[in-house]
């Protein structure tokens, strides 16, 4: 995977998500909101407990190569790539807080929020938000990450403060 085709590593896009901040309003607003509805009662009473989404998408992208645990998480076939990661992510709030992370604008991430608000199908409001913010707008907004360039390429450390990769779960 290299930039000329515009994929990374999930590991590399770990090195990435690690270093974002946890939380933000819109993809925090649409958590909340979506927990609220129907289909979600399963979600409240997760085992797995995550303090944020920075901490619950560092985990699944470092699980996706199937090579560091077992568990939920773990994978039959391992899976090296961030692009067919995000396109596989059934999970519109982690979606959203990605972008969002990235620095989408926020008009975006609004539209994209209220639009998958508005279906109660958790595999079409990924849909919905991956038509508003694809994998290629995912790319283009973590290349121009300060200091992005050397985490890809595994010569810079990740600062103090990010998140390795928890063992999976």
């Amino acid at each position: 995977m290299t930039a000329a085709d515009g994929d990374m590593t999930t590991a590399e896009f770990v090195r990435v998500l690690g270093r974002l901040k946890p939380h933000g309003p819109v993809s925090d607003a649409f958590i909340a909101e979506a927990l609220e509805r129907p289909g979600f009662a399963d979600v409240r009473k997760s085992r797995f407990g995550y303090a944020n989404e920075r901490e619950h998408m560092v985990a699944w992208m470092g699980c996706q190569n199937g090579r560091n645990g077992t568990g939920a998480y773990s994978r039959e076939r391992p899976n090296d790539s961030a692009r067919r990661a995000y396109n596989r992510l059934l999970n519109a709030g982690s979606l959203l807080w990605i972008a969002e992370a990235l620095g989408e604008d926020e008009a975006v991430l609004r539209e994209a929020s209220d639009a998958a608000l508005a279906e109660p199908d958790y595999r079409t409001r990924c849909r919905i938000v991956r038509e508003r913010i694809p994998w290629e707008r995912v790319y283009e907004l973590a290349s121009k990450k300060r200091g992005l360039r050397g985490v890809l390429s595994g010569v810079a450390k990740p600062p103090s403060g990010t998140l390795p990769a928890p063992p999976c779960r």
